[in-house]
């Protein structure tokens, strides 16, 4: 009993930190983009140093990007002792340790592509990998995190790959494809500076699909459409969900995925007709990856519910 006590207590505690760890990393996701918008981006010429030290001269664009990378590094090192602790613990090693290889591979992926950021001067394809790299790196936090909470709750059991690879499932991921595909594109968007290509809404320059020459605009029609493939898609999951009875809290999170998308929107709209304010422009990252997020947890809830379903028949 107190051994079983005892382990509660410690996924309890592994869950509490890894999910305040999956929250800074989300935090670090709007100040990214926050750099980028304040045109901070460039500020350091050099990497990982600025200006060749570790406490440059500060102005405000030069403070933007040494600030994000220490934060960054501040992340990397709770991520550190979270993967020592869970390395030097056989229970933690054998529930998580794939996790947490994972996230360690990652977060060197991370930096490598952050120096190439710099080095590449805002290459647009560095631009997008360090972007989606920063994703990946968040939800394989976010479920380490769901995983640690299910195990000290009443379903010890998570997903297998018979609960998440059903055709059932396939809006799902049809879904998060799409948003994962957005979000590429709107990090196109953002690297060629095509935010202001199209100086109206829901139209460009008056057409739907405009005859014009110049390639931003194309990008900023292309994101649009997609951010009506994603919403179409979205619809259409929800109301699947609904038909086939699957779990209150999936159905639940494909709403609130809703409710994201209408505030998502309306902030592209405000960025076309206020010239790309800087905390809107980081929100519309933001919530692009809380809509992924809603997704993501979206499937992960319904693999959780079949999988338990799948135990407790193995149980009777």
């Amino acid at each position: 009993m107190n051994a079983n006590l005892d382990l509660s207590s410690k996924f309890r505690l592994f869950y509490k930190i890894t999910f305040f760890l999956s929250v800074l990393i989300f935090l670090n996701l709007l100040y990214g983009p926050l750099v980028r918008a304040t045109g901070s981006g460039l500020a350091c010429p050099d990497w990982p140093f600025c200006f060749g030290k570790i406490f440059p001269t500060f102005d405000f664009q030069i403070f933007m990007e040494v600030s994000h990378r220490y934060y960054s590094g501040f992340l990397g090192l709770i991520l550190l002792g979270v993967t020592i602790w869970t390395f030097a613990d056989k229970t933690l090693r054998k529930e998580f340790g794939i996790y947490l290889v994972l996230a360690v591979l990652l977060l060197i992926s991370q930096i490598n592509l952050g120096r190439l950021t710099v080095t590449l001067k805002l290459d647009p394809t560095s631009v997008n990998l360090h972007l989606l790299n920063a994703i990946a790196f968040f939800l394989v936090i976010l479920t380490v995190s769901i995983d640690a909470r299910n195990k000290f709750g009443k379903n010890p059991g998570f997903v297998t790959g018979s609960s998440i690879f059903r055709s059932d499932n396939i809006p799902f991921f049809l879904l998060i494809a799409a948003v994962v595909v957005q979000i590429v594109l709107g990090g196109r968007v953002s690297s060629h500076y095509a935010g202001l290509a199209c100086p109206d809404f829901p139209t460009c320059w008056g057409q739907w699909i405009p005859d014009h020459p110049l390639e931003i605009v194309q990008i900023q029609v292309i994101h649009r459409f997609g951010a009506y493939a994603v919403a179409l898609l979205l619809a259409f999951t929800l109301s699947y969900s609904i038909l086939k009875q699957f779990p209150l809290l999936t159905r639940r999170f494909l709403r609130i995925s809703m409710y994201i998308l209408g505030i998502q929107i309306i902030l592209g709209i405000l960025n076309v007709f206020y010239g790309l304010p800087k905390l809107i422009t980081a929100l519309h990252t933001g919530f692009a990856v809380l809509l992924l997020t809603f997704a993501y947890l979206s499937l992960i809830i319904r693999a959780m519910f079949l999988t338990s379903e799948t135990e407790g028949k193995k149980g009777n």
